[in-house]
């Protein structure tokens, strides 16, 4: 059994819970600043508790611990926990920067860890069969990828708890950044090296230092295009998809944290439906790639991408012109 520990249990809750459901893996110790949350956390899913990371990082029946807390805490907790011997997983985004992202990437390099950035929407069947038929070729040449979202977030979000949403410090960016960072992810994985970018971004309805509205146009190592759309402003939270197509077929992903889609092209539904996806969760991902020795889907390499991609596109939002990608 792989022993666990999660810091930061906002969205850490969630993840002690899939942590106790995945074969192989054993929860250990939560921590959070919050006793009481902790507490609470930890007599609910029977495992030890505290409030301070180094009892965590001392325990010997820890071997992983995920790093749930703010974005722009991931890579200092996540280097203490690296130079304590442990392997790291962070929620996402990797961190509020592309230097922070390769401290933390040269921690876990010196320290022999492996390095993980939980990107729930790899492990959708549907969205790794798309991006499996994308590597293979099925779709023919790429054209486009295009990803989009329409959410709501009232202000309250933003001042809940530490107010640390809508910051550059902690959260690194707004709509693309927090909300948008699943569909970035999800548009390099499936689309390759952007080589050029330009970016849009407005604060339109809330009082933040970061966009609630962003938008971009890509071009692609590959000659494919694609495109950007994310915003919190919209009256309510119907959608979060993704689009693909290629000289020989097109998938439209209607729901990526569902996978549901409508495939285009002669042959290739079925070709779909015969990709088996062998990890469903990080957590899976992790036990995984210590027990049998597999790649991780998302290492700290393949996490940096989406933070290098943000910057891009708040450089040219900024400087109101295209910007070449670093």
């Amino acid at each position: 059994m792989i022993g666990f520990a999660v810091v930061g249990l906002g969205m850490g809750r969630a993840r002690a819970k899939q942590i106790q459901e995945t074969a192989g893996a054993e929860l250990k110790m939560v921590v959070d600043l919050n006793a009481e949350l902790a507490q609470k956390t930890g007599e609910e899913f029977g495992c030890a508790w505290t409030t301070h990371l180094e009892e965590a990082l001392g325990r010997g029946d820890v071997q992983v611990v995920m790093v749930m807390t703010p974005s722009g805490l991931h890579a200092k907790i996540g280097m203490e926990v690296a130079r304590a011997g442990k392997h790291v997983i962070t929620t996402k985004p990797m961190d509020v920067s592309t230097a922070a992202c390769d401290q933390l990437i040269q921690a876990a390099d010196t320290a022999g860890v492996k390095l993980a950035v939980d990107y729930q929407s790899r492990y959708v069947d549907n969205n790794f069969r798309v991006a499996e038929a994308l590597h293979q070729g099925w779709l023919g040449q790429p054209i486009l990828g295009e990803v989009r979202f329409k959410w709501f977030r009232s202000q309250d979000y933003f001042h809940h708890g530490t107010g640390w949403r809508g910051t550059w410090a902690m959260d690194g960016g707004g709509s693309l950044a927090n909300q948008g960072s699943h569909l970035i992810d999800l548009l390099l994985w499936f689309m390759g090296e952007p080589v050029r970018v330009y970016g849009e971004t407005a604060i339109m309805n809330h009082q933040i230092e970061t966009e609630d509205l962003g938008m971009a146009l890509l071009n692609f190592k590959s000659g494919a295009k694609g495109a950007i759309v994310g915003t919190t402003t919209f009256p309510a939270s119907p959608y979060f998809s993704a689009e693909v197509h290629g000289t020989q077929g097109g998938v439209l992903i209607d729901a990526v944290l569902e996978g549901k889609m409508r495939v285009f092209g002669e042959g290739l539904e079925e070709k779909l439906n015969s990709i088996i996806n062998p990890l469903h969760n990080v957590v899976e991902d992790m036990v995984s790639a210590l027990e049998e020795g597999t790649p991780l889907r998302v290492d700290g390499r393949e996490g940096r991408r989406t933070v290098a991609l943000l910057e891009t596109v708040y450089a040219s939002a900024r400087q109101g012109r295209a910007v070449e990608c670093r």
